[in-house]
């Protein structure tokens, strides 16, 4: 790579990586102001910060692409707009009962008394032990794997991927987070701020956006990290685990950083005959034994399969 296009990269990067940050910043003192006087328009500001991210991640990618092929629809477009409108399904249901189990909690961290900036990072790296150890089980454990390869069965990356998961998954990871809330006692502009970098990294950690985030990828779940997460190679794919830290991936072995950028094929590894539409995506744990048969020439002929996986 030429050395302008790498300092480009790597500036794009840096500025993206700021946005999340100002985003989140701006959001959490406009919610503060607004709340007192203006309860309704507070509650806008988690939707428009994340319209505005997403809007400009999209708009990226189709100017600064990663990879050129994957601007190109994998007949995938249609099924990745239904995961994005019928998420808010589980998020709903996930959200309702991790908040009424959350009303049990008697006792909080208080990270609330905390300045912001310093309140948002430590309830970040806290929600992200319990996800990186969460997803990492989703790659290791057969029964989470049957729900979790609905998210690697896409054969390109771009910011749509982020909300590419199976229902039951997709429940459990918010009935956790908002079971969690009390548990950091956050203010409501802080939760706020929380919400933001959460609603929005996800999509820059999918995005096909070119980018190097050199040092960057040892406090941020990058999308460099994060495609090679993705890669249907095993011993590459079963890592990288972070939602928007990698520091607990650093900790627990499980970062992976060749040097390079990601120059394998991703997908589900063993299964190129993997189903694509939104509702047998959603039938994939009942239908196991079905698509591995239809998968045998490559099921057998691989490396021996992920822990219970049978």
């Amino acid at each position: 790579m030429a050395r302008s296009a790498r300092l480009g990269e790597r500036g794009l990067a840096v500025a993206l990586h700021g946005g999340v940050v100002a985003i989140a910043g701006v959001g959490a003192a406009v919610h503060r102001a607004l709340k007192p006087r203006h309860p309704r328009a507070a509650e806008l500001v988690l939707p428009v910060g994340v319209a505005v991210a997403w809007a400009t991640i999209h708009r990226l990618e189709r100017t600064r692409p990663f990879h050129e092929d994957w601007q190109e629809d994998h007949d995938d477009l249609r099924p990745d707009l239904a995961f994005l409108a019928l998420s808010s399904v589980p998020y709903v249901v996930g959200t309702a009962l991790g908040t009424l189990a959350g009303r049990r909690v008697r006792r909080s961290l208080g990270l609330g008394r905390l300045p912001t900036s310093a309140a948002v990072s430590l309830s970040l790296l806290g929600y992200e032990l319990f996800h990186t150890t969460y997803h990492r089980l989703g790659h290791e454990w057969g029964p989470l794997w049957k729900l979790h390869s609905v998210h690697h069965s896409a054969t390109r990356l771009y910011w749509l991927n982020a909300t590419r998961f199976h229902w039951a998954e997709l429940t459990v990871e918010t009935f956790a987070e908002a079971l969690l809330a009390p548990v950091w006692g956050l203010r409501p502009h802080q939760h706020v701020a929380h919400s933001l970098v959460r609603a929005t990294y996800g999509q820059l950690q999918h995005a096909n956006v070119a980018v190097d985030s050199g040092p960057l990828n040892r406090i941020f779940a990058t999308p460099d990290l994060h495609r090679w997460h993705h890669s249907e190679v095993y011993e590459e794919g079963d890592t990288n685990y972070g939602a928007v830290l990698s520091i607990w991936d650093q900790l627990l072995g499980s970062w992976f950083w060749p040097g390079r950028q990601l120059d394998s094929e991703i997908g589900v590894g063993r299964m190129p005959r993997f189903p694509s539409t939104w509702a047998d995506l959603q039938r994939v744990p009942l239908r196991w034994e079905a698509i591995k048969a239809d998968n045998a020439d490559t099921w057998y002929a691989a490396p021996a399969p992920r822990v219970g996986v049978v």
